[in-house]
């Protein structure tokens, strides 16, 4: 009996995890502050819930700013899972073609994912980072960084799927273990 109420319990907890709101869209999250937003192609409209900034903000301001804002916009009071991946891997998971040093992913498990990619062709002191490194020239002024976000909502009815997935396999095993046991 008290298997049954605690499994409920869970249950019962990760149901409002998962159907807990989340942002519609990369809009919701915020403007990289001192920055210009880019309008090349792919960076605008051609590419879905994908937006990109000029600036010269580097990666630990970039992504910390990101992951608060996911944070506040999901109103958890625990951050996102914060994953580490190639830069190569950017273009997969934010477009063809996208110029990365660093790659990263905020991701609350069985909901959304926002990955935060970088460019710096230059250290923060100014020098180069690599041979042929130039700066970036965006609204009239230069920059030495671009920073891009590519946010993967997950829709309602997928995550209350997954939940409903995830109690049919706790049950299932639950009825499997009883019967082992007992049989």
């Amino acid at each position: 009996m008290i298997t049954k109420i605690i499994l409920a319990c869970v249950s019962l907890v990760l149901l409002i995890y998962m159907a807990w709101p989340q942002p519609a869209s990369v809009e919701d999250f915020a403007v990289l502050p001192n920055s210009v937003r880019s309008t090349l192609d792919g960076d605008v409209w051609q590419v879905p819930n994908v937006k990109a900034y000029f600036s010269n903000n580097f990666r630990s301001f970039v992504t910390d700013l990101y992951r608060a804002d996911y944070q506040k916009l999901t109103g958890f009071p625990f951050p996102p899972l914060r994953l580490n991946y190639p830069p190569e891997f950017a273009f997969t998971a934010i477009k063809d073609q996208t110029q990365s040093t660093y790659l990263e992913e905020m991701v609350y498990p069985l909901r959304g994912s926002l990955f935060v990619n970088g460019y710096e062709p230059f250290l923060q002191d100014g020098s180069p980072r690599f041979r042929g490194a130039v700066k970036m020239v965006a609204g009239g002024q230069w920059f030495m960084t671009k920073a891009t976000i590519r946010y993967y909502p997950s829709p309602l009815w997928v995550r209350l799927l997954v939940w409903g997935g995830i109690n049919m396999a706790v049950f299932l095993l639950w009825k499997g273990f009883r019967t082992v046991r007992h049989g």
